[in-house]
């Protein structure tokens, strides 16, 4: 992403009520770290790509990136640092659709991105939320428990706050609950 798209989300933000987001935001150019914030630009990132690259980046969206924009993948941290709002995704059916790698590849990135600081737990766990709710324009109805949400949640057997992240990509899931209804419990 370059200062143009930024350019022209600031032009379209003016004109209109809902959300933006720029979605494959994997690379930012100096500069556009700092202008999401101030424009209300929701960066939509999917961490588990990070998993299809490589530390030396001899991978192949590395070396079509070129050295100098894969050196900026995924400024995950970067973006929150500056304010951002990052909505987290795992881009099924190209990457695992699993929260659990979402949330765990948001907090210790890999491959090219992994020199980079990951999430804490908290940030990864509100860009699968309440984060992800505000990018979808649903507020009102997800992004977190209360009375009148839609109830979609999943309980993992660790504090997805406090655990590693690879504690967290193979955490066992304890109960699932789509809509209010449960359709997964471990006995």
């Amino acid at each position: 992403m370059d200062l143009g798209d930024l350019d022209l989300v600031d032009t379209v933000a003016r004109e209109t009520v809902l959300p933006l987001r720029l979605r494959f935001a994997p690379w930012c150019m100096p500069g556009a770290v700092a202008r999401f914030a101030p424009l209300g630009v929701i960066a939509s990132m999917q961490p588990p790509h990070t998993g299809y690259t490589r530390a030396d980046r001899s991978d192949e969206w590395s070396r079509r990136l070129g050295d100098e924009r894969a050196s900026r993948a995924w400024r995950l941290r970067d973006l929150r640092d500056a304010g951002a709002v990052v909505a987290l995704g795992s881009d099924w059916p190209i990457a695992h659709f699993d929260a659990r790698t979402v949330l765990a590849t948001a907090r210790a990135p890999r491959g090219a991105a992994s020199a980079r600081a990951g999430l804490t737990g908290l940030q990864a766990l509100e860009g699968c939320t309440s984060h992800a709710a505000l990018a979808a324009g649903e507020t009102s109805a997800a992004g977190r428990i209360a009375v009148g949400f839609r109830a979609d949640l999943t309980a993992l057997g660790v504090d997805p706050l406090d655990a590693d992240a690879d504690e967290v990509a193979e955490a066992p899931v304890r109960l699932t609950v789509t809509g209010g209804h449960v359709v997964h419990r471990e006995v």
